[in-house]
């Protein structure tokens, strides 16, 4: 008797002992949580990381190659190369993979099948290890490089999780008979599947950005590196003589022939030909020109001979112009960018904390075994987060509208640019835009591209207003605009009364969505949680509009490819930045187009984050393990791999519809196509006429805005 109560105060005493251990092993696991999770904050998060706005993310992939405009025409080939070197690592890192996932399914479904040394983890082992360390080593290295710049990065949770992974299986294998009985399971398959679909994924994104690097390059390497010029004075008795292109300067007379290209900008003073400007201008077929027309550098004449007299040389060409305004558009970084930057690097962060404290809590709340489960969970958290939708979606859909847009005859200088276009709601078309610069006096007035601008205007809710400042005799634009049906022309204007009205309508038409007027620049200045509903006003202009003008204008349209900063000295004490939209064909109705590119980059970029933040808030809570005391059921880390890969791809998919927009395409061509007798303009508005002594009682009675409404 005194045996048997002496074993139970033994037994007791046993289990006294292991709920301390158990209690103190519990306190050590949370204590090195909150240093590990105080670790990270500190790191990552606090000022003393150092992270700029501008630097943020400027080293991802998806911006890494235009950090230097100047040196852009290089990037052509280094990305042609390096989307090879992407692909051979991808090819081999699947034909490693395919092998252990047939042998992981083998051994979990039909191990008799198969000779019993294949199911030996060692084999897997030897498989993976080049997968990783090879195939993998970029990632790994952009990894550790995100890290040690205190930089939070997608490639940093992909090195966690696959290194994570790795040293577990590895541990399996060298120490497999001291693992707990259910933790000898190694994870040599998720590695392989993980580099697999992220080199997939990086191929993907290289080759988006290859093409547009391609057509950009095109662009230098079709412009001629000298012309034949012949004397002004006396172009038939003196020789022509070949000069280079930056020795060419305005006033010489520029012969070309057949097959030829232009070394300047001109007009054509004599000749005639077919001339073929698509690849500047996104023109859908050759045009003939003559005298009085005008040649662009690097246009290609494909049948005939020209002598043109030259009024841009050098860098002052369109096409050089383009050469630059691209690559600078394309390494400026907008607000929204550098805004979602900070967001992923703080979401990142957090997925970190996450993974740290579910590996924890498993490893001391979890079942049996314990280990398993806690390296299994906190796997998944790191692999089926996908924090690189949000990263990429911004700049690549805006380079992927760009080379659409220039298909199309339009160029967007900036994202910010392309994002402002999505929000005019109104669209001031100068007077400039709407005269024909061919005819000499001045009295040609685009009436067709009009009705069709006003049309297309009206389905985008885009309301059209004319500022008249030609005063013409026979009023062919007060004609013009009634036959379009645009909503309000303001006529008979002085240059100075039409900056003031442009001011006025300005502040007037641009309104957010409380009713609070924003300021020149589109922000508004009473909320800044309303800048993203702002509607702005937009100002269309021909290239030879005023340009105090074109100053004031919250988002400025110029039509033709001849920039005005260019050739106009009187305005040198004005600060001219570049338009945020070039219409490269100088047709009107291109900007109906950009709005309508603009609003469908814009719907693509909030399906994305939509997408990024439902998908992540759902998959985090799966992964972290929550539904095993609910349901039984965990989820599997391949699973959580292949789902966090794959949405990354179909997110860069998504972002390539822009390429195609076939229902936009199609919009496009009937509205070109169709006459314009056809167009419900006539019948359907009727503008409201506002003569320039009429704008003083305007200002002083009705609102301006309340005719548009």
């Amino acid at each position: 008797m005194t045996g048997r109560i002496g074993n139970i105060e033994g037994l007791e005493q046993d289990r006294r002992r292991s709920v301390g251990i158990d209690i103190f092993l519990a306190i050590a696991d949370l204590v090195v949580a909150c240093a590990v999770t105080w670790l990270i904050i500190w790191y990552f998060l606090m000022p003393s990381a150092h992270v700029s706005d501008q630097d943020a993310g400027a080293d991802s992939p998806a911006n890494r190659p235009w950090r230097d405009p100047e040196d852009w025409s290089k990037w052509g080939a280094d990305l042609d190369s390096r989307s090879h070197r992407l692909l051979r690592p991808t090819i081999i890192s699947a034909l490693l993979t395919a092998p252990v996932l047939v042998l992981d399914l083998f051994d979990r479904f039909g191990p008799e099948l198969i000779p019993s040394w294949l199911t030996s983890p060692w084999v897997q082992a030897i498989l993976i290890t080049p997968v990783i360390f090879y195939c993998g080593r970029g990632i790994l290295m952009d990894g550790w490089k995100s890290m040690t710049e205190h930089r939070c990065s997608p490639d940093l949770l992909a090195m966690l999780a696959t290194s994570l992974a790795y040293l577990y299986s590895l541990a399996t294998c060298l120490a497999g008979s001291l693992l707990p009985e259910g933790s000898r399971s190694p994870y040599f398959d998720l590695i392989g599947v993980v580099i697999t679909l992220l080199l997939l994924a990086r191929v993907i994104g290289t080759r988006m950005e290859a093409s547009l690097v391609a057509s950009l390059n095109h662009l230098t390497e079709i412009r001629p590196a000298s012309g034949l010029v012949a004397d002004s004075k006396h172009p038939q008795t003196v020789p022509a003589q070949i000069l280079a292109r930056d020795r060419i300067r305005p006033g010489d007379l520029l012969l070309v022939r057949t097959g030829e290209r232009p070394a300047a900008d001109g007009v054509v003073e004599s000749g005639s030909a077919l001339v073929d400007d698509s690849e500047l201008t996104g023109g859908d077929r050759p045009r003939p020109c003559g005298p009085g027309d005008r040649i662009l550098a690097s246009s290609k004449i494909l049948e005939g001979r020209l002598s043109i007299r030259v009024d841009a040389a050098g860098d002052n060409t369109y096409a050089a112009r383009l050469v630059k305004i691209i690559p600078q558009a394309l390494v400026e970084r907008s607000p929204a960018m550098r805004r979602m930057d900070r967001i992923v690097n703080t979401a990142i962060a957090l997925i970190m904390i996450l993974a740290v404290w579910t590996f924890m809590l498993w490893l001391m709340l979890g079942p049996q075994p314990h280990l398993a489960h806690a390296v299994g969970n906190a796997v998944c958290v790191l692999t089926i987060a996908c924090p690189a939708v949000a990263a990429m979606t911004i700049p690549m859909a805006f380079r992927t509208s760009l080379e659409t847009g220039l298909a199309h005859g339009l160029l967007f200088t900036s994202p910010r640019a392309m994002n402002h276009l999505g929000r005019v709601r109104t669209l001031i078309l100068d007077d400039s835009s709407l005269l024909d610069p061919d005819d000499s006096e001045s009295q040609g007035v685009h009436a067709e591209s009009l009705t069709r601008t006003a049309t297309h205007l009206r389905s985008l809710r885009v309301s059209s207003l004319i500022l008249d400042g030609s005063r013409q005799p026979d009023d062919r634009i007060e004609r013009a605009a009634r036959q379009a049906g645009v909503d309000m022309l303001i006529t008979r204007l002085t240059p100075e009364r039409k900056r003031e009205c442009m001011d006025r309508l300005i502040h007037d038409l641009t309104r957010t969505s409380r009713g609070v007027p924003a300021d020149r620049t589109g922000q508004d200045t009473a909320s800044a949680g309303e800048q993203g509903r702002t509607s702005l006003v937009a100002l269309a202009t021909g290239t030879t509009a005023d340009p105090k003008l074109t100053a004031r204008a919250q988002v400025s349209i110029t039509l033709g490819p001849k920039l005005q900063a260019d050739t106009d000295d009187a305005t040198d004490d004005i600060d001219l930045p570049h338009p945020d939209l070039i219409l490269h064909q100088g047709d009107l109705d291109g900007t109906g187009r950009a709005i309508e590119l603009s609003r469908a980059t814009t719907q693509v970029i909030r399906q994305n984050l939509t997408w990024s933040t439902v998908y992540n808030v759902i998959a985090l809570a799966i992964a972290t393990g929550i539904c095993q005391p609910f349901l039984g059921w965990m989820l599997n880390p391949m699973i959580a791999a292949v789902t966090g890969a794959l949405s990354t791809i179909l997110a860069m998919l998504n972002v390539r519809r822009l390429h195609r927009l076939r229902h936009l395409r199609r919009r496009w061509l009937h509205l070109a196509l169709i006459d314009t007798d056809q167009l419900p303009t006539v019948a359907a508005r009727r503008p409201q006429v506002i003569v320039d002594s009429q704008w003083e009682s305007m200002q002083e009675g009705k609102d301006p805005a309340a005719a548009m409404d």
